[in-house]
Formats: C-alpha cells, structure tokens, sequence
C-alpha cells in the first residue's frame, strides 16, 4: 500500500511540473518583415508575396511582428534606400530604429512557365548572422508557397536563436548586486575621489556622483576631499568624453577615464588604470551620460576587491 502512495504521490509531481512547465510562455522575439523584391518579371509579385509571409508569422506565438506602418516610417525617416537592405549594417540600423531583433527580406525570381522561386533572408540585427529559405513552385500556387515559407522562416527563427540574437543584457541594477556581492575582502576604508575633465579645471560631476553612490552601496565611507575627516584612500583622475556621428538615428559616445588611487597617509600608490567605456542611445546628451555612468561602473567593478583586500 505504502508502494502505491508514494508511487501516486510522485505520479502527480511529475505531471504538476510538465503542466508548470507548458504554462510558462516562450521568449518573443520582435521581428520585421521588409519589401521581397522581384527581377523584372516578378516585381508584381513583391507586395503580394510580402503581405502574405508578413499575415503567415503573426500566427507564430514566438514572434511578435513590427507593424507594416511602423516599419515604413523609420525607414523613410532614416532615408535608407532599397539596395543593400539585407546587408548587416543596414539591418542593425532597423533593429536599432525599431527594436526588431530579426529583419526578414528577400528576392523573387521568374523562370519559364510561370515558374517562381522565392528566398527569404533571415539576418540577426545585433550579431549579423545570415540564413536562408528558399521555396519555389507555379505562380499559381503563390498562397501555398508563402505558406511553406512562412513555415520554414519560422522554424529557422526559432533553430537558429541563439546565432540571430544576443543574450540578454543585465540590467544595472542586477550588474551592480553582482559587483558587491562578489567582493570577497571585509575592509572598508574611508575614500575621497575627484575626476577632472581632461584639460579643464571643473570635476566630472557624473563619473564622481556615480563612483561614489556604487562605494556607498558596497558599504564604503565616501567623502569629500577637503573635509575634516581625512580619507583612507584617494581617488583622483581626469576623464575625456568622445562622441561618434550620429548613425542612423543612433549616438554613440565613449568616455576615457585615467585614475590613480593612492594611500594618502603613506603615499603608497595602488593602482594607476585607465578605463575606457562605450554607451549608445537615441539622444546625444543620453549616450555621454549612459557613458559616463558606465565608466563609473566599470572602474568600480574593478577596483573594488582591491580596495576591500
């Protein structure tokens, strides 16, 4: 009797976690889908082939399609021409623009007797990979063959995941949970720090804010350089802001950050480290923030366990 309970009780464990397991959604990527361009004898068939695969995946629960409208008008706006539109920079650019992780295009060819062949090129817009499907069949039958490529551009999204897309970025708040409690050393010394613009007399308020609040949280004593209290430890360096071109809706900004961090009561030198730190936004004023934030990060993640030794 024993036997049978236990085997009824694990019965029902195995299928409570098979129905757990099936109720959990699947990760949706975003994904969208650009005029299928024809040869001459097949230009008629573009927008026909291109609505049909765009109607087909948006029955995909795994994908989440950009709208028709959306799509057009970012293109517009960035001025982005029809030649090279499956090339990976271009499609970076629309992921970039739209959020869409995977760009879907291709071309149509006419043969004789009314014969069409269709490729599908599926690129990644953040790894730049390439694949491809292709399908070919009477013209007639061009509801059918959009329906066999859809099928086929669907299961190369999904097979090829992990090569179309790149993991999921941490957020900062969870980066910063991870720099604090990897950090093995229980000192925690007292530090000032003062980052000058590089060539200017005025303090990078930014890169100081941010590098302090993140020694705060890790349970450092943070103050200021002419106060009262001396500090234990003493930061000082001066930091350099570069902006790239505007690319296609996008700014980039990097900052470089060379500091020095000194034992003020010995004088005894640390460490001397420079840092380099790249951030993108849509803004210019965001991308040197995002970047100067970054820096802060980077330089904290590796000083700290020095500091705390």
């Amino acid at each position: 009797m024993k036997t049978k309970i236990i085997l009824t009780i694990l019965l029902l464990a195995t299928l409570a976690m098979t129905a757990s397991a099936a109720d959990k959604p699947q990760s949706s990527l975003t994904v969208a889908v650009y005029d299928f361009t024809g040869d001459p004898d097949a230009a008629s068939y573009g927008s026909k082939v291109t609505a049909l695969v765009t109607a087909n995946l948006t029955t995909e629960t795994n994908l989440v399609m950009l709208e028709r409208a959306e799509l057009t008008k970012a293109l517009s706006e960035q001025a982005f021409g029809i030649s090279g539109m499956v090339s990976s920079d271009a499609a970076a650019k629309i992921g970039q623009i739209t959020g869409a992780k995977v760009l879907v295009a291709g071309q149509i060819i006419k043969s004789e007797g009314n014969h069409l062949i269709i490729v599908a090129n599926i690129i990644g817009t953040e790894t730049g990979r390439l694949f491809a499907d292709k399908v070919e069949g009477a013209a007639d039958n061009l509801s059918e063959l959009t329906s066999d490529l859809s099928r086929k551009i669907a299961g190369t999204i999904s097979d090829q995941t992990s090569n179309l897309t790149l993991p999921a970025q941490e957020s900062r708040e969870d980066r910063l949970a991870r720099i604090i409690k990897n950090i093995n050393g229980t000192n925690r010394p007292s530090i000032s720090i003062s980052i000058k613009r590089t060539g200017h007399a005025w303090n990078e308020t930014t890169v100081e804010g941010e590098l302090g609040a993140v020694l705060l949280k890790a349970g450092f004593k943070v103050v200021d350089e002419k106060a009262d209290g001396k500090p234990d430890i003493e930061i000082t360096g001066g930091g350099d802001l570069l902006a790239q071109p505007n690319r296609g809706g996008v700014y980039s900004c990097s900052y470089g950050l060379d500091v020095k961090i000194q034992e003020r009561r010995t004088g005894n030198i640390i460490l001397f480290y420079r840092q380099v730190s790249i951030a993108t936004s849509n803004g210019h004023a965001a991308a040197a923030t995002a970047s100067a934030v970054k820096v802060a990060d980077d330089l904290a993640e590796r000083i700290m366990p020095l500091l705390a030794k």
